[in-house]
């Protein structure tokens, strides 16, 4: 009997054990799934975000000597939407509100979409990651990627001869912490091969529209010493028109430390067709060509310098300049030579900023512009003065 009692005891010990295991066991899964939802559903703080980015003040300008204009202008006026779902899906969307809400003809688009797209990461540690839809570029130029209302006046490389808003898609792969690969596929511009033409005047001559508008950026983000060295290079190939390809090489650098910021973008551009329109223009008035003799401009090359430079002078006061030197040419054209055109872009602005949290600023600045041609074009320096007083802030509405 003791045996048996023995025996019994046991068995309801072990169980109990059993028992018990079983329902930690079951208590670990439940947290587990539990972690897993947390991390799966999203957040609502990061779900869902909204700036306005906004850049308005009072320009005195002079254009040469006969027209001069006192203003107020809103310069900018943007606003960006965007969140993260969670680790692995973000989004972002952003308009610009003093820019045409039609359609373009090649992406079907608009020209105040800067960007509508989504993000998704996975693979191993989500070293890879996929962006669809309307995004920036991937082009080496820290002044693009700038926020837009610091900039007080763009190059011709930003605001004239990229596509900075393009309509694709991009594979991505992260090295490391501190470098990573990208390559975009996206259209070449737009607008149509036609409406580039039709739009701006010009007659399509000799050339035809490719049957695979498209170009590619291989592009390589890196950093180095504790983040404080950024490099941003990319090289582009595009196609517009049928055999015409065009090659662009940009290497963009920053230093960044706590007081100071220099940016250094060098950029050479070939096109085979010039869709930037900036040659296009003195090549059709030096041949004296007639509206229905005007055709884009063929193996074009473009060069730009730029450089900005930052300092904070104190906790609430900032220095601000900027220089940029273009040049634009022929390579091919006997008559042309291979850099008839050159731009210089440059400013300087003294600001104010109250609070350090806030992306706010006062500032007064110098803004000029100046266009030279070489003697055979026959055209007059194209200058442009602007003194402007005004402020700009980041406004994390939501």
């Amino acid at each position: 009997m003791k045996k048996v009692t023995a025996i019994a005891a046991s068995l309801f010990f072990i169980v109990c054990i059993t028992q018990g295991t079983i329902a930690q066991e079951k208590a670990v899964d439940t947290l587990q799934q539990a972690d897993s939802l947390k991390k799966s559903e999203p957040l609502t703080s990061d779900l869902f975000h909204q700036d306005v980015l906004l850049r308005a003040g009072l320009n005195v300008e002079s254009m040469g000597n006969s027209e001069k204009t006192n203003k107020i202008n809103l310069d900018e006026a943007r606003i960006l939407l965007r969140g993260d779902y969670n680790e692995q899906l973000s989004y972002r969307v952003r308009f610009r509100l003093n820019r045409s809400f039609a359609p373009t003809s090649q992406d079907n688009a608009s020209r105040a979409l800067d960007m509508a797209y989504i993000k998704y990461k996975f693979g191993k540690d989500h070293k890879w990651a996929v962006t669809a839809g309307k995004q920036s570029a991937l082009v080496g130029s820290y002044e693009f990627e700038n926020n837009p209302i610091y900039e007080f006046m763009f190059t011709d490389y930003v605001d004239r001869i990229l596509n900075l808003f393009v309509v694709g898609g991009t594979l991505s792969y992260e090295l490391n912490p501190a470098h990573s690969l990208h390559l975009q596929i996206y259209n070449t511009i737009n607008d149509s091969f036609s409406d580039l033409h039709s739009k701006n005047g010009y007659a399509m001559g000799d050339l035809k529209a490719s049957s695979t508008p498209l170009g590619a950026y291989a592009t390589w983000i890196g950093s180095f010493w504790d983040k404080k060295i950024s490099t941003k290079w990319s090289y582009n190939v595009s196609q517009l028109a049928e055999h015409k390809t065009n090659h662009g090489i940009s290497l963009a650098n920053k230093l960044k430390t706590d007081r100071d910021m220099l940016y250094v973008d060098l950029q050479y551009s070939y096109l085979a067709v010039d869709h930037a329109l900036i040659a296009s223009a003195a090549m059709n008035d030096f041949y004296a060509r007639t509206n229905s003799d005007r055709v884009l401009a063929q193996d074009v090359t473009y060069t730009s310098v730029i450089a900005r430079y930052d300092r904070m002078l104190s906790d609430k006061w900032e220095l601000a300049l900027k220089g940029g030197y273009e040049t634009a040419g022929m390579k091919k054209d006997a008559d042309i030579d291979r850099d008839f055109r050159r731009n210089l872009t440059y400013f300087a602005a003294l600001q104010h900023k109250p609070f350090q949290k806030q992306d706010l600023r006062f500032y007064l600045g110098y803004v000029g512009n100046t266009v030279s041609f070489d003697r055979q074009f026959d055209r007059p320096n194209q200058q442009f003065n602007r003194l402007t007083l005004g402020t700009y802030f980041t406004i994390p509405a939501l």
